[in-house]
């Protein structure tokens, strides 16, 4: 039966028959060379993405307020310096947010948590941080007027805590006080990559309003979320935070309050510089086992040339010219290249996946990455395989034969 292929491609297949063993140790170089450029596109994607979802949930112009409780001689963060904060900001502010966090032991009808991270604040914190309800609500300022024991479960916290699905209105031990569940929050990671700043993870924690978890009194504040109106305010809001911070309400200077002021945007812009560096690394890595690579189909084709001299004369001798010959070559290098790819983008889409599940890094594979890691095998293929084939193109038909 005659064969659809071209009669070109026909004769660079048969090289993987005739010397499998040299064009698979060829491709090695290209295998790991585009593996490492589809490794990362999908890490530049991944944060380009990250990055996106960061400033599209919490936006530019936001900023935490973390009390350092470690700091020796220094006042508390309370109520108060949120208030004045909010009221020197003005309309410069887009929404501030009261945070106290504690770890402790929750239990429901069908199942018991020994930790969970339980947040107190208010309304305003499931707006900045993201966080949508799928049932139910989230916490309102009628709570927070009356004290009210309520709480907001995360999605998988709401799973594990009532596997049978009933989540609203259930009772809820929280460190041996009753709650009741108002709300059930939609299963996510909440804002991507700024876990340790308490705006990630919002899948496995519980939300009360503010203040019933803590003795009367005992207004004490762990961090302040802020959104600005304008993102170019930061530096504004900056230096209204460190005033209202070191001085007493009386606006008299004292100890202050040991804070540190996180830009979360800046952040996230660090961690993407280490992950430029990475990419920039394994795309250095990736060229040169490119490079590798094409030498070793070079290589293979030259050897492929001097042991079929007599086959390039006698194809010479019955009308074939030097440019089916240099076709013929360059298809066999691109064969063998595009092999390499076509394995390369499994590669790299298997270390991708495994990067992604062990490493707090998200990376996305999209095919833009395995069309680009074609493109690039097949262009090795033509720059490093054109040199043997002009050395088999120029040889004299005469001088071959003479070797039959």
């Amino acid at each position: 039966m005659k064969s659809a292929l071209p009669p070109v491609l026909l004769a660079a297949l048969q090289l993987w028959r005739k010397r499998r063993l040299q064009a698979l140790l060829s491709t090695l170089g290209i295998v790991v060379g585009v593996a490492g450029l589809v490794l990362v596109m999908a890490l530049g994607e991944g944060a380009r993405r990250e990055m996106e979802a960061a400033l599209g949930g919490l936006g530019a112009g936001a900023l935490v307020v973390r009390h350092r409780p470690e700091a020796v001689g220094g006042d508390p963060l309370t109520p108060i310096h949120q208030r004045r904060i909010a009221r020197l900001l003005g309309g410069e502010l887009a929404g501030i947010a009261p945070l106290r966090a504690v770890t402790v032991p929750v239990q429901g009808a069908e199942a018991q948590v020994d930790a969970v991270e339980v947040i107190a604040t208010n309304r305003h914190y499931a707006e900045l941080a993201n966080l949508s309800p799928r049932a139910g609500r989230f916490i309102a300022d009628r709570d927070l007027a009356g004290v009210e024991r309520v709480c907001v479960l995360g999605g998988a916290l709401g799973r594990r805590l009532f596997p049978r699905g009933q989540v609203l209105g259930q009772p809820l031990r929280i460190d041996g006080q009753w709650f009741r569940v108002v709300g059930w929050l939609q299963a996510g990671p909440g804002l991507p990559g700024l876990g340790t700043l308490g705006l990630g993870g919002a899948d496995q924690r519980l939300y009360v309003p503010l203040g019933t978890l803590t003795a009367p009194g005992d207004g004490a504040l762990d961090e302040l979320l802020i959104r600005l109106a304008r993102p170019d305010a930061l530096g504004v809001a900056t230096a209204v935070i460190r005033r209202v911070m070191t001085t007493g309400p009386a606006g008299v200077a004292g100890a202050g309050v040991p804070v540190e002021l996180i830009v979360p945007v800046e952040v996230m812009r660090q961690k993407h510089r280490l992950q430029a560096l990475f990419r920039s690394a394994l795309l250095g890595v990736a060229g040169l086992m490119l490079a590798v690579g094409g030498i070793g189909i070079m290589n293979v084709m030259m050897v492929s040339v001097a042991a079929r001299r007599a086959e390039i004369g006698l194809r010479r001798a019955v009308g074939a010219t030097r440019r089916h010959i240099l076709i013929q070559f360059v298809t066999e290098a691109v064969v063998i290249a595009v092999a390499g790819g076509i394995a390369g983008v499994a590669l790299g889409w298997a270390l991708a996946l495994v990067i992604d599940l062990a490493s707090p890094w998200a990376l996305v594979f999209s095919p833009l990455a395995a069309l680009v890691g074609f493109a690039v095998s097949a262009l090795a293929g033509v720059l490093f395989g054109t040199y043997p084939a002009l050395g088999a193109a120029s040889v004299s038909p005469i001088d071959a034969l003479n070797d039959l």
